[in-house]
């Protein structure tokens, strides 16, 4: 097929021309930058300049009709002249987004009369983008963290008090927290690092600042939560409150030293759920699922970890509320990371067969440079990659 034969009929916002002969500005945008005392140049790559079809376009009247070629010249003008971008059909390039640039040059002569010659330059349009604005939801998730914290620790200041009380009621709280600084998501490792820097919050845990932190309870509680807070895992402190609250319900408190007790340990407790909760959320909201099945399970957890707190006849009115815009802002920041997310889809094979095998089988030629064998092998707990069981559902990622 000759070149002739792919040229297409030029055309703008439909009106029909000819071209005569046609050109293409196009390159990369260079900022020169060149400095005092310098011999060597820098020069900056600013991106793709916009391509520029500069157009030597012709119309001719219709010779076996009554039409003359003004009716296609004034059709012509009038598109040209049109405000925003057009459609420019180019007999070299297809179809392209334009707008006319500068001005168009029209000549008409008795010589070559019947036409009406053109010099046109048109630029690409591209695309007309708004500066977007989104709010950073992972910060405002922070943020709302410290929030559920600072109340968390304000209600334990409120409740917990070794005032006045006798020395087996101190030895208790001092206990609480011994046992919960041995817990195995703590590693504190020595102790040194803590002591040489006196503004961290876990100074009032120290072994000798602990006893007055109990006449202190707000620093406690902020250092009781830094703790928290400085964990990878959260299971053991969810653990520990739900031992140490079943252990308060328990005590049939006769004596106003056992009361208050009971209530110290409920407060900590509290105080131990709240800020693994808190630190749990976080974590749950900023985790990538990789499918919508996992998202679910993500957004349920986040829910019923607040829903814990938030159902507790002993929550203070301003933790509820903290709690509750933890929550939005969590599902809110998780809403925002599984936009598109693939699906799970539930196969089950009448034949043993390699995991590579039925990668293949399902995604095809793709499978290998996703991971997709290993992901099958990992979702559905097999045993030995090379030997898939038959007959029951596997699980396949489905984009």
């Amino acid at each position: 097929m000759a070149w002739r034969d792919n040229l297409r009929q030029a055309s703008f916002r439909g009106v029909k021309f000819n071209v005569d002969s046609s050109g293409l500005s196009i390159g990369r945008r260079i900022a020169r930058h060149e400095y005092p005392q310098r011999d060597i140049p820098y020069p900056e790559d600013m991106g793709r300049r916009a391509r520029e079809y500069k157009v030597e376009a012709f119309v001719l009247g219709d010779p076996a009709g009554d039409n003359d070629y003004m009716v296609p010249r004034d059709a012509l003008i009038e598109a040209i002249e049109k405000a925003g971008p057009g459609q420019l059909v180019h007999p070299y390039y297809g179809t392209v987004a334009v707008t006319v640039f500068g001005e168009v040059t029209l000549s008409e002569s008795t010589r070559e009369g019947g036409m009406a010659k053109f010099t046109i330059t048109f630029l690409e349009a591209g695309k007309q983008e708004e500066p977007k604005t989104s709010d950073d939801t992972e910060a405002k998730l922070a943020d709302q963290v410290n929030a559920c914290d600072a109340s968390f620790a304000k209600d334990f200041s409120d409740k917990f008090s070794v005032d006045g009380l006798p020395d087996f009621a101190v030895d208790d709280a001092l206990g609480q927290v011994d046992d919960l600084m041995a817990l195995p998501d703590v590693d504190l490792g020595a102790l040194d690092w803590i002591r040489a820097d006196p503004t961290s919050v876990l100074t009032s845990l120290l072994p000798e600042n602990l006893r007055n932190s109990l006449d202190a309870p707000l620093s406690l509680a902020q250092g009781v939560l830094g703790l928290i807070g400085g964990a990878q895992k959260w299971l053991s402190f969810f653990n520990f409150s739900e031992g140490l609250a079943e252990s308060a319900s328990a005590v049939t408190a006769t004596t106003a030293s056992r009361i208050a007790v009971v209530n110290n340990q409920t407060a900590f407790s509290d105080l131990v759920r709240g800020g693994a909760t808190s630190n749990r959320i976080y974590e749950l909201a900023t985790t990538q699922p990789a499918t919508t099945v996992e998202a679910q399970a993500l957004r349920s957890e986040i829910v019923q970890r607040a829903d814990d707190i938030l159902f507790s006849d002993k929550v203070s009115q301003a933790t509820s509320q903290a709690v509750v815009q933890l929550r939005t802002v969590a599902l809110q920041h998780l809403a925002s990371n599984t936009v598109a997310l693939p699906s799970l889809v539930s196969v089950t094979q009448q034949q043993v067969r390699p995991a590579v095998v039925l990668a293949h089988d399902f995604y095809g030629d793709a499978w290998y440079a996703q991971g997709r064998a290993d992901d099958l092998v990992s979702r559905n707990s097999v045993a030995h990659p090379g030997f898939v069981p038959a007959g029951q559902p596997l699980q396949f990622v489905s984009e």
